[in-house]
This record gives structure tokens, C-alpha cells and sequence, in this order.
């Protein structure tokens, strides 16, 4: 046979040792490999923790941008015929068709939507608290304050009910059908 294709017969002594070499050898590269992997196994723990504050940081801008948004143009006309309406739907069912009655309860309407975000006019509403307006709006019962605004709106009434019955008596007494002329209190 060639020697150097002969395979080398190791004896049983020699047999038992090779573990051991090739553990010693091998020992300090598996600790190398450990470390490295232990070492990437933290780089990619930071990574992911600075990953996760960005995302918290870039959810917190998008919230802010949210909010700074304001409802647009038409938004704020389609809020102000809400509590036209609503006002007037409050005092029809106390039969109360006053244009100036309507005009007051839908301000205190408007004051009370106001109030609740805290701003000074309604285009100052965020933009997405819209349709939470709307909801506000079409809920809003004040009752005292309808209570009030009818009872006004039912005097006005009653004193120009009055005014008229007077009027017609005047003219009636000079009976010649003319309107009443109009003193300093008119």
C-alpha cells in the first residue's frame, strides 16, 4: 500500500484522546460563536426597542397632526344648520315658530357645543370630533333654557297680540281705517 493512502490506525489510547482534542479545540471557537450570537442577539433587542420608540413617537405625531386638523368650511355650515334645525325642531313641539326664538336657543346651542371643546368658534372644532358634534347637537336638551326662550317668545307674543288689539281699537274709533301713528315708544 501507498503510505499516504494508507488510513492511520489509531490505538485505543489514542482513540479515547481524540475527543478531548477536538473538544479543546473546538471549545474556544463554540465560546467565540456564543458570544457573537449572544452579542447579536442584544444588537437586535436595541434595535427593536429603538424601532418600537420611533413607531411611538411617529403614532404620537400622527395623533397631533389629528388634532390640529380643523373642520373644514362646509363642515362648520353643516354644524350651524344642525342646531338651526335642532332649535327649531325643540321649540315646534312647543309650538313656538318665532325666528327670533329659534335664533336664541340655536346660540345656546352653539354656546354649549363650545363649551364642551373649550374653543371660541366652531371652526375651531378638531376634525375629527365632527361627527361627535353632530351627535352632541341633535342630544342637546336643555330644558330650562327652552323653557325660558318659549316663555319669551310666548310674551313677545302675547304684547304684540295686544299692541294689535289696541291699534285696531284706535282705528276703529276714528274709523277711518288708517294705520295708528307711531309715537316715541315705537
Amino acid at each position: 500500500m501507498d503510505e499516504n493512502n494508507a488510513l492511520t490506525v489509531f490505538t485505543p489510547e489514542q482513540a479515547q484522546m481524540i475527543p478531548a482534542i477536538i473538544q479543546q479545540m473546538m471549545g474556544p471557537l463554540v465560546e467565540a460563536m456564543g458570544k457573537m450570537l449572544e452579542n447579536n442577539t442584544n444588537a437586535l433587542n436595541q434595535l427593536a426597542a429603538a424601532q418600537q420608540v420611533q413607531a411611538d413617537r411617529l403614532e404620537a405625531l400622527e395623533k397631533q397632526i389629528r388634532l390640529n386638523t380643523l373642520v373644514t368650511p362646509q363642515q362648520v355650515r353643516y354644524l350651524n344648520d344642525a342646531i338651526r334645525a335642532r332649535a327649531y325642531e325643540l321649540l315646534d313641539k312647543r309650538g313656538v315658530c318665532e325666528r327670533k326664538a329659534v335664533t336664541k336657543l340655536g346660540n345656546a346651542i352653539r354656546k354649549a357645543l363650545l363649551a364642551h371643546y373649550g374653543v371660541g368658534a366652531l371652526h375651531d372644532i378638531p376634525k375629527h370630533e365632527y361627527s361627535v358634534s353632530m351627535n352632541l347637537i341633535h342630544m342637546w336638551n336643555d330644558m330650562l333654557s327652552v323653557r325660558d326662550i318659549v316663555k319669551e317668545a310666548r310674551e313677545r307674543e302675547d304684547k304684540a297680540s295686544e299692541k294689535g288689539l289696541v291699534e285696531d281699537a284706535e282705528s276703529s274709533a276714528r274709523g277711518d281705517g288708517s294705520a295708528p301713528v307711531p309715537g316715541p315708544n315705537d
